[in-house]
């Protein structure tokens, strides 16, 4: 991984002024946390650490939510089948 101190020293060492474009080397794009993103080339190591417990906080809440919604479905099915059962009798 790119730190940060990697990544400022290849933005300073262009020279946009000149216009050399084939000095420069874009940022690729690194994929931690489930985060697909530039930023993150330039997070220091007390960022990382902090994304890294928000990234485990942010998956229990998902799959919490995930749980509810599945409960939900369950229950609608079960009052769905109910209520075709009484059609039926009707």
């Amino acid at each position: 991984m790119q730190t940060a101190t990697d990544a400022a020293a290849r933005v300073a060492g262009t020279d946009t002024q000149n216009g050399s474009k084939k000095a420069r080397k874009p940022l690729a794009k690194v994929e931690l946390f489930g985060l697909k993103a530039l930023w993150l080339h330039f997070a220091d190591e007390m960022d990382l650490r902090r994304l890294a417990k928000l990234h485990v906080r942010i998956r229990v809440k998902e799959r919490a939510l995930h749980d509810l919604k599945e409960e939900r479905r369950q229950i609608m099915r079960k009052c769905t089948r109910r209520m075709q059962r009484a059609q039926r009798k009707n």
